[in-house]
């Protein structure tokens, strides 16, 4: 059952006096700061900062201008891309699908799909789920190479 935490009335008190505050070394294992994870190459002209969970896999992409991610499937998992800056051509299925800031875009199991970015660099989200084991040994390589 979900109980809502964040409503503030005669009866309950505020979230902070609700929960303790996580002591630093909880933060430090519990929050990442996705800058601080090394920059990892995914493609020519796209860099991205790797998530490992234990289900799925979060990218954090750069990608130049210019730059293209090859038609490609993922049998047996589902991608999403959200658009953080920039605009691009995601390609599913055959089709040329425009994105902007703020769109998202689901790339079912199975399907092609690629991307063209356009005149400008572009900040993406992807997520991967199940995990993604090509990304995350490449993070795990850079991390171990103090990247």
């Amino acid at each position: 059952m979900y109980r809502d935490y964040t409503t503030v009335d005669r009866e309950r008190r505020p979230v902070t006096q609700q929960f303790e505050r996580a002591t630093p070394d909880e933060q430090s294992r519990t929050i990442i700061t996705y800058a601080d994870i090394p920059l990892v190459e995914l493609a020519p002209g796209a860099m991205s900062h790797i998530v490992p969970g234990k289900n799925m896999t979060l990218s954090i992409a750069n990608l130049k201008a210019g730059s293209y991610f090859p038609v490609h499937t993922h049998e047996h998992m589902e991608q999403m891309m959200l658009i953080l800056k920039g605009e691009l051509y995601a390609i599913l299925d055959g089709r040329l699908f425009l994105m902007k800031p703020g769109d998202i875009i689901r790339f079912p199991a199975g399907h092609e799909h690629g991307a063209q970015m356009i005149d400008d660099d572009c900040e993406i989200v992807d997520i991967f789920s199940p995990a993604r084991p090509d990304y995350e040994e490449k993070a795990r390589k850079a991390t171990a190479a103090g990247g």
